[in-house]
């Protein structure tokens, strides 16, 4: 979940950036709003779950 906020509004900027002639404006504006609307949701989420619950988070992300 923790890298889905910071991957999720990368691949909808991607998205809209290379390919926003093909899925059009309006296609476009719905890839990036939805994926700014769930990054949003999903940091509140982890905000709560390591700030208030007092949970340690750590990411590997490479070896």
């Amino acid at each position: 979940m923790y890298l889905t906020l910071i991957i999720l509004p990368l691949l909808g900027s991607i998205v809209s950036g290379f390919f926003g002639r093909k899925v059009g404006v309006s296609g476009a504006h719905l890839i990036t709003c939805t994926s700014v609307i769930t990054t949003t949701f999903l940091a509140i989420l982890a905000f709560f779950e390591v700030g208030f619950n007092n949970i340690p988070v750590t990411i590997h992300v490479a070896r």
